[in-house]
């Protein structure tokens, strides 16, 4: 009696010691392949003695491996990324989303290698009718192989076998089958390799690339033989995954003595990757939150799988594009319906939206181009989003989903515009759907364009007739009024002899035509406005901040002209001056005014407003009348040196800093121009300084007036040419004062 009690007590003992001293178990699926089993054996050896104990699981496969871990029959798996991608995405075998899975610890990669008897089928398009082995049914191995011959357009071409390796060997052996898929070359294959028994065939680059646009989780690996020849195919990652149900702190603890001791893990061939790469690749699972404590821990910056879509900016851009489209829509319509009027004028948000719809109205042709292009962008993101779907699903290639976003955008814009497809359509229904309304809004916005271009060049042509619209001119010169002198000013200015002719603004009102039009002007160099010299609008269609000159013409139908003519004067000379303080006239002088007027008395006054030069035609007028008179024949020699013909006319020549004739004498000059037949008349010391700089020069050298013409005086005959001077010469054309500086200025 006693005994027994003895023997009970000490069998409680030990129990109660195997409960409290054991390891914990955790089950890893593994498959029947040695690769998996010998890296999930010495998993286990590792972990000995630690407080886990492994237990490998046999399985079919990869996908066998995940129907474990969901079903809780296993805690951990070893599987390839590829069957994981889609089991995450519920697609393939498997119908509905797995979203528990999580990533504990990438481990190798796993190349999928193509096996042929015979040396003649070493690329994809020699499968075509043949018979395939593509390993077992529930492994990664068959739907790796399955997308391959699937993405290469064979799938329905051969004669599919799911058989496991050894099995696979014995057929090809026999001559019972023509191609095996395997994820690992054994011994015997290696063997069967080296002894031309078997052969390897080689996947393209090309068809690489195109693949992991849609199955990123594919790599391109290059195997070396023996024999020195390299074979470049694809592979998939193994990785060891588990489900957010285990504990944080067990999956700390195993990341962590795996990871150090990596180099004791089995692994076959070394296809393993370095630990320093680790946790650096992207992978199809989010990392575990025990390996997260891991990687606090060990101050680990891991690569996160949750990147950022490939498209991420493309929606941004769609996003920002959508909301200048809103705002410029939403302040159209409440500009229209009134609503805008209802808050006070300095509110920010009115001339906020002012501006907006004043925008709005200007570059509508923009509004359709970036409704037209949100239009693209959106259907190429929704096409290329669906056609991605549809090629897992499919297991095979899609177009427009390897294709990249700019081709695919380009591509939209050529088929909408010609209706040439260049073999490239979409295979998704949604994708076909698309493709089918999208030429509408492409042919709809293309004929928005159309209309608003054909409307704003009749509106624009139309203004332009009126002298309603803006002149683009620039260093140009403005001619305020219209008189009987004016078409004969405009067309010296414009004649053919002048080979630097500056751009002239007729700026003119109460005309009753347009002047270019009646009089066949040049359109080149001449345009119209209808308004007045002292009306600031007008001058500012006219272009005032970039011109270089204006001209007030006496208007002799006024009841007083002089009054008209100096009122344009001042309102131009203020109004300038305003727009160089506010930066309007950058880097340009002040506005250089020319007045006519008919009455001398009003000399002053003109002065005072600034006027740079004033003219009395009536004067001038008078005296060559009396001249002619008394000296007879003066008229033909007034007629030929003021309009431009054949002969000779008068020019003036700036003397800027680079002008060799800087520091002659009237005589010295007049010598040297006569060498190159251009006559010197006069030196201008006027020219374009202010009156107080006039005088000054007058009085430092002694002059009694601004045009020294035959001078008489000795001040006169020994003053020397200054910068800022101009010549007033005649010569035959203006080519030749062109040509005479250039000769000038090599002689000195």
């Amino acid at each position: 009696m006693g005994k027994n009690i003895f023997i009970r007590l000490y069998s409680l003992f030990l129990l109660a010691s195997v409960f409290l001293f054991s390891s914990e178990i955790i089950k890893v699926a593994s498959d029947n392949n040695q690769s998996y089993y010998k890296l999930a054996k010495s998993m286990d050896i590792i972990l000995n003695g630690t407080d886990y104990k492994l237990v490998t699981v046999k399985t079919e496969g990869s996908t066998d491996n995940i129907n474990q871990i969901t079903s809780n029959n296993v805690d951990l798996a070893i599987v390839q990324s590829d069957v994981v991608f889609f089991a995450k995405n519920g697609l393939g075998i498997f119908k509905d989303s797995i979203n528990d899975l999580k990533m504990i610890l990438p481990l190798f990669r796993e190349p999928i290698f193509i096996l042929s008897n015979r040396k003649s089928i070493n690329s994809l398009e020699f499968l075509k009718n043949k018979k395939i082995s593509l390993g077992s049914k529930k492994s990664g191995l068959s739907l790796s192989a399955k997308t391959i011959l699937h993405s290469a357009g064979l799938w329905n071409s051969v004669t599919i076998f799911n058989l496991i390796e050894k099995n696979a060997l014995e057929k090809i052996k026999k001559g019972q089958l023509d191609i095996l898929f395997v994820n690992n070359l054994t011994d015997e294959i290696k063997k069967m390799i080296d002894s031309k028994k078997l052969f390897l065939v080689e996947i393209p680059n090309n068809f690489i690339y195109k693949l992991q646009h849609t199955f990123p989780h594919y790599h391109l690996f290059k195997y070396t033989q023996k024999n020195g020849e390299t074979t470049i195919t694809i592979s998939t990652d193994s990785i060891l995954i588990g489900t957010s149900k285990m504990d944080n702190v067990v999956i700390s603890k195993i990341t962590d003595t795996l990871v150090k001791n990596y180099s004791r893990l089995q692994f076959p061939d070394k296809y393993h990757m370095p630990t320093k790469e680790l946790f650096t690749k992207k992978g199809v699972l989010d990392w575990h939150q025990g390996v997260y404590n891991y990687f606090n821990q060990n101050n680990i910056i891991p690569y996160e799988n949750a990147i950022i879509s490939k498209y991420f900016w493309y929606v941004v851009i769609v996003s920002i594009l959508i909301g200048i489209l809103a705002l410029f829509i939403l302040s159209m319509i409440l500009y229209k319906i009134g609503f805008l009027y209802t808050l006070k004028e300095n509110s920010w948000f009115l001339k906020f939206l002012k501006r907006i719809y004043l925008y709005s109205i200007k570059y509508k042709y923009i509004l359709v181009l970036i409704f037209m292009l949100i239009s693209y962008i959106i259907s190429i993101l929704v096409i290329k989003y669906f056609e991605h779907l549809w090629a897992i699903e499919h297991n095979a290639i899609s177009g427009f989903d390897e294709n990249p976003f700019w081709k695919s955008l380009l591509w939209l814009f050529v088929f909408n515009s010609t209706g040439f497809n260049g073999d490239l359509f979409p295979n998704s229904l949604i994708g076909k759907f698309l493709m089918s309304i999208i030429p509408v809004v492409g042919l709809g916005g293309v004929m928005t364009l159309v209309g608003f271009l054909t409307s704003d060049k009749i509106k624009k042509y139309i203004l332009e007739s009126k002298g309603m619209g803006k002149i683009k001119f620039k260093n140009h010169i403005i001619i305020c009024g219209w008189n009987e002198r004016t078409l004969l000013l405009i067309r010296n200015l414009t004649h053919e002899n002048l080979s630097e002719k500056k751009p002239l603004v007729i700026l003119a009102k109460d005309l009753d035509f347009n002047p270019i039009d009646k009089y066949h002007l040049d359109k080149e160099y001449i345009n119209y406005i209808s308004g007045e010299g002292s009306d600031r609008n007008a001058l500012l269609r006219a272009n005032i901040e970039e011109a270089e000159r204006v001209v007030v013409m006496a208007n002799s139908k006024s009841s007083d002209p002089d009054a008209r003519s100096l009122l344009m004067i001042l309102t131009i000379e203020r109004f300038c001056h305003k727009l160089t303080r506010e930066k309007k006239r950058i880097g340009r002088d002040e506005i250089y005014t020319i007045v006519e007027l008919m009455n001398k008395d009003n000399e002053q006054i003109a002065k005072d407003a600034n006027a740079n030069q004033i003219i009395f035609l009536g004067d001038v007028e008078t005296m060559i009348f009396s001249q002619s008179i008394q000296t007879p024949g003066i008229t033909k020699f007034v007629n030929e040196i003021f309009n431009y013909n054949e002969l000779n006319d008068i020019y003036s020549i700036p003397v800027d800093n680079k002008c060799s004739l800087i520091g002659k004498n009237y005589d010295a000059i007049l010598s040297i121009l006569r060498k190159h037949n251009i006559l010197l008349l006069c030196i201008n010391i006027e020219a374009h300084r202010k009156e107080i700089e006039i005088e000054k020069i007058k009085l430092k050298y002694k002059l009694t007036r601004e045009v020294i013409t035959n001078p008489i005086e000795i001040s006169e005959q020994e003053y020397k040419l200054r910068e800022g001077d101009i010549l007033i010469v005649l010569a035959r054309y203006e080519e030749d004062l062109l040509k005479a500086r250039d000769s000038i200025s090599k002689d000195a």
